[in-house]
């Protein structure tokens, strides 16, 4: 049972302690870690003379989902909800299809496919796993086979940022591990952990960000259109 001083009202996760902006105010101000990280990234990439503009857009991306986590926690319902899901899927099919044209150098089309392959295969697991498994982590177990993936592949390419992106995977299936002790542990601790599940996964985003920024690819989006133009004519 969680206990009274603490509110479930949208989600699995404990920590409310009353109504209000400042209700659980450990879930809600952690979300400046997914802020915090985007800028550092940011910072690196104007350090970085090889630096590809299309990253910004990723940089934008990670922000954004401590934003919308950052609203959801300070009003929990089920309309702030989306605010908080959305941009973490919006990031990762951006994020995997970035990967997938500028490193792995597939083609629009492909990518495409893979992108929503992944979607429709993920909004599945979604719907046949049951609800509040692992304290909602379930969900995010996809995300993070595709994380594994992605990193691997390009690790096997000799393409360095694969290593970033298994180092994020790591924090990734942390977060997801802590987020699943969180309603366990809420009797003895009615603060909860929840928070700490912002910081790992935060984390998880920055290594995604910062590795390409750090080392971001050398051909230019336009490029590789023009070559995919110069195939379909040939």
């Amino acid at each position: 049972m969680i206990p009274a001083s603490t509110v479930n009202a949208v989600g699995y996760y404990c920590g409310r302690f009353e109504a209000g902006l400042l209700g659980e105010p450990q879930n809600s101000f952690s979300n400046l870690a997914f802020i915090a990280g985007a800028m550092i990234a940011w910072v690196v990439w104007r350090q970085n003379p090889a630096r590809d503009p299309w990253q910004l857009l990723l940089f934008v991306l990670a922000a954004a989902i401590g934003v919308g986590s950052f609203i959801f926690h300070s009003a929990p319902t089920t309309a702030t909800l989306m605010m908080d899901l959305v941009p973490v899927q919006v990031f990762g099919l951006t994020y995997l299809a970035y990967v997938c044209v500028r490193y792995l150098r597939m083609s629009m089309l492909v990518t495409a496919a893979l992108v929503i392959g992944f979607f429709l295969a993920r909004q599945y697991w979604i719907a046949v796993t049951p609800r509040g498994a692992l304290g909602g982590g379930i969900t995010h177990v996809p995300s993070l086979l595709a994380l594994i993936a992605v990193g691997a592949a390009l690790l096997y390419k000799r393409i360095r940022v694969g290593r970033y992106i298994l180092f994020a995977s790591i924090a990734y299936v942390s977060g997801i591990l802590v987020r699943s002790w969180d309603l366990y542990i809420c009797p003895s601790f009615p603060l909860g952990v929840h928070w700490l599940w912002h910081f790992l996964t935060a984390l998880a985003a920055t290594l995604l960000v910062y590795g390409a920024a750090k080392m971001p690819p050398n051909t230019s989006l336009s490029g590789l259109q023009r070559q995919a133009a110069t195939h379909v004519k040939s």
